[in-house]
């Protein structure tokens, strides 16, 4: 797989493809993405204390799984963030792909729904000016 990170509508697309080669590409790379663990890349003891992995140290299922590290200067050394990829949506897409979800069966269903909203009924009441009226009644 090339370092090209891919989106999720264009895993989609390949895994719908015809292209074999890169069709086991996407699973591969879905697979890296749905097995990490953020103990692959970190570690923690029980006062807390975080250590990141040297990079040269990480497996690939490990580079692959991560989306993002952050390294922020602060005034006690350095703050390290580490964003994983959304494991649930590659599982999502590999269980769809190998037939483990029941398609989708929002095809069936209109795309559009009316609705028909009625308001309450209105009476008109006329007001007679009863003055007026004694007025021409003389």
């Amino acid at each position: 797989m090339t370092d090209k990170k891919l989106t999720v509508r264009e895993a989609r697309a390949a895994l719908a493809a015809d292209d074999e080669e890169r069709k086991r590409a996407v699973v591969e790379e879905l697979e890296a993405i749905g097995s990490g663990e953020i103990t692959d890349v970190l570690s923690w003891d029980e006062l807390g204390r975080v250590q990141v992995r040297p990079s040269d140290k990480l497996s690939p299922r490990a580079k692959r799984s991560i989306k993002k590290v952050k390294i922020t200067p602060n005034e006690h050394g350095n703050t390290i963030e580490v964003e994983m990829h959304d494991k649930l949506s590659a599982l999502r897409l590999l269980a769809k792909h190998r037939g483990l979800l029941e398609p989708n069966s929002d095809e069936r269903r209109p795309s559009m729904i009316g609705i028909n909203v009625t308001g309450p009924k209105t009476t008109t009441y006329e007001v007679i000016d009863e003055e007026k009226d004694d007025d021409e009644r003389e």
